[in-house]
């Protein structure tokens, strides 16, 4: 198996005022069960140094069809609605591939 991810996504969330605790537990369980998705390198959350307010969330992958694969499980699909009110706006995602 390939040990270098060849596509790297990068996920900014912006909590409401007062949910940041709510969003970044969401995230956390969110990258827990990404990594243990076939095909994932890694997942973590992380705070931004250019904007405390962001929740920034990253995950690599094996494949663009890896991360696809895991974006029809339920533990994806239902989580965007877990934490759409609980957000200033739509996350923002930017994928990064292997050049």
């Amino acid at each position: 198996m390939n040990e270098h991810a060849s596509v790297v996504q990068v996920s900014r969330h912006l909590p409401a005022e007062g949910r940041t605790d709510e969003v970044a537990g969401v995230l956390r369980v969110l990258a827990e069960d990404a990594r243990k998705a076939p095909g994932c390198f890694g997942a973590q959350l992380a705070a931004s140094d250019q904007d405390g307010h962001a929740l920034v969330l990253i995950a690599r992958w094996e494949s663009a069809e890896a991360m696809n694969r895991f974006k029809q499980q339920p533990e994806y699909t239902g989580f965007e609605r877990e934490i759409e009110d609980s957000l200033q706006r739509a996350p923002e995602t930017e994928l990064f591939t292997t050049a």
